[in-house]
């Protein structure tokens, strides 16, 4: 979505809303991928390696968590004195989920390719090398056995990261970019991120009102910005949640008389 190399301060203020709400999608996705491969292991006790390489990434080719990681550090640590105690924390998470998915990867690499040729060359020969194999078995028994703990590791970190950003985003309410990313993808994000209750709450305390006030609020900074058919899609989601919003309708009004 974006480079993953360090910004300098005043070109990224000029950005920072954008890169902002490029923050909070990425982690969601990361969050979301993490859950699945939390779900995979479960079900099944296996870890596909590609599925990490893919995520992590190297030095030479970044993935999408150490992107994330990257852009966290850029937004937040780099920032100083004017970053709170939450942004602190959600960084210092965003950081220690890397490292625990950078190990992560190296032992699901382990698992994945040393196990097998070690049960190749036991069966060619089984007794001169088992002293050795035995050994290198109990090794790798080791790296698959990390493999839950890591995991579960990670989960709880993204656990604590979303507490975190809960307490941030509220911060950031006069950001229209990121509103209008948590109000498109409201379903998404109360089912499968937030739940429902929490999201409901967040987006209670970013906006008085509620739903309808951050449906209003976008509203008003689309036309503001021209943008009247946005701005009437917007008006009808607040009107189909408060059919007797007058504000909604005065809106409704303004915005669809711009739109003939």
């Amino acid at each position: 979505m974006h480079s993953s190399e360090k910004m300098e301060n005043p070109w990224l203020e000029t950005k920072r809303d954008i890169f902002l709400r490029d923050l909070v999608h990425d982690f969601i996705e990361a969050k979301l991928y993490a859950d699945m491969l939390y779900e995979k292991h479960s079900e099944t006790a296996r870890l596909t390696y590609r599925l990490l390489d893919e995520w992590v990434g190297s030095e030479n080719a970044k993935g999408p968590l150490w992107n994330l990681k990257d852009l966290c550090h850029n937004l937040f640590r780099n920032k100083g004195p004017k970053s709170n105690l939450h942004e602190h924390l959600f960084d210092w998470i965003i950081g220690s989920i890397f490292h625990e998915a950078i190990k992560l990867k190296e032992d699901a690499y382990q698992v994945e390719t040393y196990k097998p040729l070690l049960e190749q060359e036991s069966l060619k020969h089984p007794e001169s090398l088992s002293h050795i194999t035995t050994e290198y078995f109990e090794v790798i028994e080791n790296a698959r056995t990390n493999l839950s703990a890591e995991l579960a590791r990670i989960h709880a970190l993204f656990s604590k990261a979303l507490s975190q950003l809960i307490e941030i985003l509220p911060l950031y309410r006069d950001n229209i970019l990121l509103v209008r990313f948590l109000l498109d993808n409201a379903k998404l994000l109360s089912e499968k991120v937030f739940g429902k209750k929490k999201f409901n709450n967040l987006i209670q305390v970013m906006f008085p009102e509620g739903m309808v006030g951050a449906y209003l609020f976008v509203a008003e900074r689309c036309m503001q910005g021209g943008w009247y058919r946005e701005a009437v899609r917007y008006v009808k989601k607040a009107i189909k949640i408060d059919a007797a919003n007058k504000k909604a309708h005065e809106l409704l009004q303004k915005a669809a008389q711009e739109t003939v």
